[in-house]
């Protein structure tokens, strides 16, 4: 099954520069075999449900591999 996702991804507790992260996810996503289209308030990803939200699960590893904190309950 195809999938169109609008991903917004936003590693709070960061500092304000954004792009180190942008950059690795998108990176991730084009390893994936996915067309990232980078918009101002996020990315739209058109492929394979397990292609696509693999990616984005990968995209989530990064940030908190970068130093994002991962949620507390």
């Amino acid at each position: 099954m195809n999938v169109i996702v609008d991903l917004s991804l936003i590693p709070l507790g960061t500092g304000v520069s954004l792009s180190p992260y942008v950059a690795a996810c998108e990176k991730a996503l084009a390893a994936a075999g996915l067309k990232p289209v980078l918009h101002a308030n996020g990315t739209n990803l058109e492929g394979e449900w397990d292609v696509v939200f693999g990616a984005i699960k990968r995209c989530h590893e990064l940030v908190h591999e970068m130093g994002a904190p991962a949620s507390r309950p």
